[in-house]
């Protein structure tokens, strides 16, 4: 390989990972300085009956710019590491300091993350996951099924139910939901499709101080209350079909 294209290897490789470093490194240190800031504010206990009126727990979010920061950090990931491991030859330092850089960042970036969530609201006729432009709206009649789970950084696990023995280790953090297919298309992203989440239409992560146990009881009693609210709700009568007495 000539010098002069090992050269501009090197470059495009650096600056790659320049652009990863930036937009992880960032991200990770917002989302530390998202998560002090929101353990730091004054806040009492939120009521989670929505009849009360409208319940909105907040949770530690990232600035737009930096979700836009995180995305080019990742889209810039894999060719770094690409040209890094096989295209910079001439260079044999690159290779195991991109590696190093790499798994260290990852680390403390998935560590940090683990305190982001989204904004939730419950009302009394559903509950909304996101920030107040771009929010998901639920409705309860149209809910299924609500699952609490523990998901770690390796493995899952479905919450305890009842009476039934809880792992202490394995605090449930993460509410799935289903939707009824017949009256609602769920919107999925490719994310959730690719890994495997196909029987859940949602999850809602639980980042807002409060149990998750006793989040998922309110969700359990707003649905009930939703639901006979509908069946109380009456029907408009079924028109009969005119016959032809000449027939």
């Amino acid at each position: 390989m000539p010098e002069v294209d090992a050269r501009a290897f090197l470059l495009l490789t650096v600056a790659l990972l320049t652009v990863y470093t930036v937009g992880i490194g960032g991200t990770t240190a917002a989302s530390i300085g998202a998560w002090d800031a929101w353990r730091r504010r004054e806040r009492g206990t939120p009521s989670l009956d929505p009849l009360q009126g409208e319940v909105v727990l907040v949770a530690p979010a990232l600035p737009r710019f930096v979700r836009a920061l995180r995305v080019a950090g990742w889209i810039a990931f894999i060719p770094a590491l690409v040209l890094a491991l096989f295209a910079n030859s001439s260079y044999p330092w690159l290779a195991p300091l991109t590696v190093l850089l790499m798994v260290a960042l990852n680390a403390f970036y998935f560590t940090a993350v683990q305190g982001i969530g989204e904004q939730l609201a419950l009302t009394s006729d559903g509950f909304r996951i996101g920030s107040p432009g771009a929010a998901r709206v639920v409705r309860w009649v149209h809910v299924t099924d609500l699952m609490g789970a523990h998901i770690g950084p390796f493995r899952g696990m479905r919450m305890s139910e009842g009476s039934e023995w809880q792992d202490p280790k394995t605090v449930p953090n993460v509410i799935f939901y289903r939707l009824n297919r017949a009256l609602v298309r769920p919107r999925k992203s490719r994310l959730s499709r690719l890994t495997g989440m196909t029987y859940f239409d949602g999850v809602i992560r639980n980042r807002f101080g409060v149990s998750t146990q006793d989040l998922m009881q309110a969700m359990r009693t707003c649905l009930r209350r939703a639901l006979e609210e509908e069946s109380r709700r009456p029907r408009p009568p079924r028109q009969s079909v005119p016959t032809n007495p000449e027939l």
